[in-house]
C-alpha cells in the first residue's frame, strides 16, 4: 500500500503561499519590529560612543540620573539649556535599568526608530488600505543608512522624529475620530519638550494645511483648540520653568544664541542649498522618485483638492524650506520629515508597478531587510559611524583614571584638545578633563612639582616628547593606544592598579556619629551669617554689561563678578553637615532647613563646576579684566543665572533655618 503526497500540488502553490505570508499585516508588522530591534541593538556592546554629540547627550542623560530635578538639565554640573529633558528622561530610565553603558546610551533612540518604523506602516496603511505600499514606507524609511545609522546613536533627533511622526498619524485619524487632536496636542508637546522649537512643525504645518485647505469650522473645533493648548501649554513647561529658575540668562541664551545667532547670523552665501546638497548626495536611490512623487502629491493637494496628498506633500516641503533658512543645516535635523518622503516614493512606486512585480519587489524587500540583521549582528564589517569603533582609546584608559582619581578631582590637560576626549571620558570615567592644556614642557614640571597628587592626560606623542626632556619628573599610569595617564613621579606609590579592592556599590545610609542627637546649631548659623555678608555683597549688575567669557558646550554666559569665598563656604559645608551624601540629613534636627541646605550645597557645586569650566578671555582684554579684578575684586567668570540660583537658595535657607 502506498501513500500519496501532492508534492507537485504543493510547489506549484508556493509561490502563491509565499506571496500571501509576504503580504500578510500581523506578519509584516512582527517582522518589521523584529528587524528593526535587530538592526538597531544588534553589535552595540562594544561600539562606543562618538565624540561630541552622542557621549554629550549621553553624558546629560547620565547627569539626570543622579539629578534631582528632572527639568534643569546639566553637563559637567552646569545648567545646559540648549536640550529639552525628554530624550534624557528615557536615557536615564535605561541606565537604572541596565546601568550606565553605551547600550543603554543607544537604547532609548533604538525604540523610538522602531517606533517611527511601526508609525509609518500604520500611517501607509491608514491612509491607502494597502500591505504593499506599509511594507514599502517602512522598507524606503531604513534605506539607504542615514535613519538606520541615526537609531544607533544617543542622539535627539529620532526621538523628535517619533513625536513628530506620532503627532501626524493622530492628525489623520482626527478626521473621523476629533479626540484624537489631543493626543496630535500630546505628541506636538513632547516633540517640544525634545528639540524645543523644532518641536512646533506638527502645529505649524498641520494648521497651515487647515488654512489652504479651507476647512475653517476645523480651526475652531473644541477638540482642535484643546490638542492645541497642550501643545503649547504642556511643551513650553521646561522653558517656563528654567525661565523662573535662571531667569534672563536663558532667556538670551536658549532662543538668543542657540536659535537666533547660531541659526541666522551671518553665513556664507547660497547657505540655504545645504539641504540640497545633503540630499543630492546622501538620498539615493530615492532622490528621482521623491521628486516626481512630490510633483504627484503637489499637484493632487492643490489643483484636484484631495487633503490626503495635500498634507504629505506639505509635512516634508514645509519642514525643508523652513529649515533652509537657518544656516546651521545637518541632515539628521529633516529625519522628522523622512516617514513622509518613505510614504510618498512607496505610494507612487506602487502606481507603476503591475501586481506580480510587486509581489517580487515585496519578497526582494523581504531579503534585503533579512540580509540587514545578518550583516550588523554576524559580520564583522565597520561601516558608518554606528556600525564602526567609537572612543575605544578612551574606553581603553578611563577605568584605570576612575581608580585613581576622587569624585570631584579634575585631571590635568597636556596638549589636548578642549573637548576630545574631554566629552568620551566625562562619559566613561565620570571625571572632567580641564579645558586650558596650554601648557609648555617647562610649565608642565614646574606643574608637576607645585602639586604633585595631580594627574594628567595627554596624547602619547606629546607624554614622549616631555619625558624625554624631562626624564625623572613623570610617572606612566597607563599607556594606551592613543593616549597617556601620568602623575609626578612623587606620586608612584600612591597609583592603584588592583580593581579588586574597589567597591563595586556606592555607599547608603551614610552617617556620623553627631547624627540623631541633639546637636546645637549656633555653628551652623553662624557660618549662615557669615556667608550670608558675602551673598549680600553680591552687586546685581556686573561691572562689564556684556558678556566676558563664553562655554561652547553647553553653551553658558559668564560675567565677571566676586570670586565666591570658598573657604567661607566649606566652614558653612562641614557646620551644618552638609559635607556629608545627600541621604543624610544633616546635623540639624529641621527636616525643612536640611533640605534647602542641600539645595545650596546642589547650586553652589553647579557655580563651582562652571566657574573652573571657564576658558579665560583673549589677552586683548586683560587690562581691563585686570582693572576691574584689583579696584572692584571682580575676578572670577560666573553665569548669571546659577548665581541667582545661590542667592534664591540662601534666602530660602535663611528663612528654613531661622538664621539672622
Amino acid at each position: 500500500m502506498s501513500v500519496w503526497f501532492p508534492s507537485s500540488s504543493i510547489q506549484s502553490n508556493l509561490p502563491s503561499i509565499l506571496n500571501s505570508a509576504l503580504n500578510n499585516k500581523k506578519i509584516q508588522i512582527a517582522f518589521l519590529i523584529f528587524a528593526s530591534l535587530l538592526i538597531f541593538l544588534g553589535r552595540q556592546t562594544d561600539n562606543g560612543l562618538q565624540n561630541f554629540d552622542d557621549a554629550y547627550y549621553a553624558q546629560k542623560g547620565k547627569e539626570v540620573l543622579n539629578s534631582e530635578s528632572l527639568w534643569l538639565v546639566t553637563h559637567t554640573g552646569i545648567p545646559a539649556f540648549d536640550n529639552p529633558p525628554i530624550p534624557f528622561w528615557f536615557m536615564a530610565l535605561a541606565y537604572s535599568l541596565f546601568g550606565v553603558s553605551t547600550y543603554s546610551a543607544i537604547f532609548s533612540s533604538a525604540l523610538f526608530g522602531t517606533g517611527i518604523i511601526l508609525l509609518t506602516y500604520r500611517l501607509s496603511l491608514l491612509l491607502f488600505k494597502d500591505c504593499w505600499i506599509a511594507f514599502a514606507s517602512a522598507f524606503v524609511l531604513l534605506f539607504p543608512g542615514l535613519f538606520v545609522d541615526a537609531s544607533r546613536r544617543s542622539m535627539v533627533d529620532i526621538p523628535l522624529a517619533f513625536f513628530v511622526t506620532l503627532a501626524f498619524y493622530a492628525s489623520f485619524k482626527a478626521r473621523d475620530h476629533k479626540p484624537w487632536y489631543l493626543i496630535f496636542g500630546l505628541a506636538t508637546a513632547c516633540a517640544i519638550l525634545t528639540k524645543s522649537v523644532l518641536g512646533l512643525f506638527p502645529l505649524t504645518i498641520f494648521g497651515a494645511y487647515l488654512i489652504l485647505s479651507r476647512q475653517w469650522k476645523e480651526i475652531i473645533n473644541p477638540w482642535f483648540l484643546s490638542g492645541c493648548l497642550i501643545a503649547l501649554t504642556l511643551g513650553f513647561s521646561w522653558h517656563f520653568i528654567n525661565w523662573q529658575n535662571y531667569g534672563q540668562d536663558f532667556i538670551d541664551i536658549h532662543f538668543g544664541y542657540l536659535i537666533g545667532n547660531r541659526n541666522f547670523g551671518s553665513a556664507k552665501p547660497l547657505y540655504f542649498l545645504g539641504y540640497a546638497k545633503d540630499f543630492s548626495r546622501n538620498y539615493w536611490p530615492w532622490l528621482p522618485i521623491t521628486l516626481i512623487g512630490l510633483a504627484i502629491f503637489g499637484k493632487r493637494g492643490f489643483k484636484d483638492n484631495d487633503r490626503t496628498s495635500l498634507l504629505l506633500f506639505l509635512w516634508p516641503v514645509l519642514t525643508f524650506l523652513v529649515m533652509s533658512t537657518g544656516k546651521n543645516q545637518v541632515i539628521r535635523y529633516l529625519f522628522m520629515m523622512f516617514p513622509a518622503l518613505a510614504i510618498i516614493n512607496a505610494k507612487t512606486i506602487s502606481e507603476w508597478l503591475s501586481p506580480d512585480k510587486k509581489n517580487l519587489t515585496l519578497r526582494i524587500m523581504t531579503g534585503v531587510i533579512a540580509l540587514s540583521i545578518l550583516f550588523v549582528n554576524i559580520t564583522h564589517f565597520r561601516v558608518k559611524v554606528s556600525l564602526d569603533q567609537q572612543s575605544k582609546e578612551v574606553r581603553e584608559i578611563a577605568s584605570i583614571i576612575k581608580i585613581n582619581t576622587a569624585e570631584n578631582q579634575k585631571i590635568g590637560n597636556y596638549h589636548l584638545s578642549p573637548y576630545n576626549p574631554r566629552i568620551t571620558m566625562l562619559f566613561y570615567a565620570s571625571r572632567v578633563i580641564e579645558l586650558n592644556g596650554n601648557y609648555d614642557a617647562m610649565g608642565l614640571a614646574k606643574a608637576l612639582s607645585d602639586n604633585p597628587r595631580k594627574v594628567w592626560l595627554s596624547t602619547i606623542v606629546e607624554f614622549r616628547k616631555f619625558a624625554d626632556q624631562y626624564p625623572d619628573k613623570a610617572y606612566l599610569i597607563k599607556a594606551g593606544s592613543k593616549y597617556a595617564f601620568f602623575t609626578s613621579m612623587e606620586n608612584r606609590e600612591n597609583i592603584q592598579y588592583d580593581f579588586s579592592t574597589i567597591s563595586t556599590k556606592p555607599p547608603t545610609n551614610i552617617k556620623d556619629k553627631g547624627s540623631g542627637k541633639d546637636i546645637h546649631s549656633s555653628e551652623c548659623r553662624g557660618a549662615l551669617e557669615q556667608l550670608g555678608l558675602f551673598i549680600n555683597s553680591w552687586d546685581e549688575k556686573p561691572a562689564l554689561p556684556q558678556p566676558t567669557s563664553w562655554l561652547v558646550l553647553p553653551p553658558v554666559r559668564y560675567h565677571l563678578r566676586k570670586t565666591f569665598p570658598l573657604e567661607l563656604y566649606r566652614v558653612v559645608t562641614t557646620a551644618c553637615g552638609i559635607d556629608k551624601e545627600s541621604s543624610w540629613q544633616g546635623k540639624n534636627q529641621d527636616m525643612k532647613c536640611s533640605k534647602e541646605l542641600r539645595s545650596l550645597r546642589a547650586s553652589v557645586d553647579s557655580l563651582i563646576n562652571a566657574t573652573n569650566a571657564v576658558e579665560k578671555p583673549s589677552s586683548s582684554s586683560s587690562d581691563k579684566l585686570e582693572k576691574n579684578c584689583i579696584t572692584k575684586g571682580e575676578c572670577e567668570f560666573q553665569p548669571s543665572g546659577i548665581r541667582y540660583a545661590v542667592i534664591e537658595n540662601y534666602s530660602k535657607v535663611k528663612a528654613a533655618c531661622k538664621t539672622g
